[in-house]
């Protein structure tokens, strides 16, 4: 990685887009074509940011005697797309590039490119508790107290699974559709979503979650929790791995596809573990500190992580490596981090309210 070094600019000075919200950013969602950003505060307000740059890095990279400078950008970012919605709270991306958006009285929104409420989805009188949308198999699940709702397409029929106990306040869909997880204060469970045999898999968990994420091969399923624990869960054999006592809540926890890793926030530095042969190995990734994780996102074809820090600072590591490219070390506490699907922009949003963009060009990553 190649990092330009410029007296008193950053790189973030240089590559991003920033907004101010009124409240600090929760959620970031890019749309399927990565043509839109949602950003959703903690207020409940929902924008929608242009992923268009007009100010392209390339556009403004000079080459001198060998030499090569960026120059600052000119103009100000375009302006966000207000939304009517005041009380969401969580985001998801939806089929033709819209966004579906769940509210704090229950309700589950459709909302177009253009900022605009298109309808409720799944309505019911009770409210919902937590959702996801899967746009391969372009399905969408919705918990309702404790029953599954499962619609597959616009205008098929909606199938209801009676979940028992089980609250779940996290879904999450493997990419291909065929797997549901579902994550309640205490209790892991796994589903087929095209028939209903009960779960397949659960596992208990020793506090609340706050993440889940699957590997991309859908082997192991990642469950970040409060009190500072990893746990994962290997839906074919049912094997169960924590890894414990992090310093911090695990907010987020991500896979890489490329090095078959899984890696978290919750630590003084990144988390990774790779998991191409057992038992999983610990990697060292990026640089140790001081000041906690809180954030960390993973680049969608290259062996890349973003970091975010309780001190504002984003980072952008090589999985595994020491090496890391500082985008910006001052700020908010790092709230959120998405990338798009390209991997050519990087969203970054905080607890002062500054939502950004960061568009990288083709050649500073190697």
């Amino acid at each position: 990685m190649n990092q330009q070094t410029i007296p008193n600019v950053t790189l973030f000075d240089l590559l991003a887009r920033n907004w101010q919200r009124p409240a600090p950013v929760r959620q970031l969602c890019f749309n399927e074509d990565d043509t839109i950003l949602a950003i959703g505060s903690a207020d409940g307000a929902v924008a929608l940011a242009r992923i268009g740059d007009n100010e392209p890095p390339e556009s403004r990279i000079a080459i001198d005697n060998g030499q090569t400078t960026i120059a600052p950008r000119k103009g100000k970012p375009s302006p966000l797309i207000s939304t009517r919605i005041q009380e969401g709270a969580a985001l998801s991306a939806y089929r033709d590039g819209a966004f579906l958006v769940s509210t704090r009285s229950g309700e589950l929104l459709h909302v177009t490119r253009s900022g605009e409420i298109a309808g409720k989805v799944l309505s019911d009188r009770t409210p919902i508790s937590a959702f996801a949308h899967n746009h391969a198999a372009d399905l969408t699940a919705v918990v309702v107290r404790r029953r599954l709702r499962l619609q597959s397409g616009e205008v098929q029929a909606i199938r209801e699974v009676d979940l028992g106990e089980l609250a779940p306040v996290i879904v999450s869909i493997f990419n291909d559709g065929s797997l549901i997880a579902l994550a309640g204060p205490n209790r892991l469970s796994i589903r087929r979503s095209h028939d209903d045999p009960g779960p397949l898999l659960e596992a208990d968990l020793s506090s609340p979650p706050l993440s889940l994420k699957w590997s991309a091969d859908g082997r192991w399923l990642a469950c970040g929790l409060q009190t500072g624990d990893l746990c994962l869960l290997n839906a074919e054999t049912g094997e169960r791995i924590v890894f414990a006592d992090f310093p911090g809540p695990v907010g987020t926890v991500d896979w890489s596809s490329v090095t078959n890793t899984v890696l978290a926030s919750g630590a003084y530095r990144i988390a990774g573990w790779s998991m191409t042969a057992a038992p999983a190995k610990a990697l060292a990734t990026g640089r140790a500190g001081f000041v906690m994780v809180e954030a960390v996102a993973v680049h969608p074809s290259k062996a890349l992580v973003a970091a975010g820090y309780a001190n504002g600072r984003i980072a952008v590591a090589e999985i595994g490596s020491p090496e890391e490219l500082t985008i910006c070390d001052i700020g908010g506490p790092v709230t959120a981090l998405r990338w798009s699907a390209s991997g050519r922009y990087l969203a970054a949003g905080d607890a002062l309210g500054n939502a950004a963009i960061i568009t990288f060009p083709n050649e500073i990553f190697k």
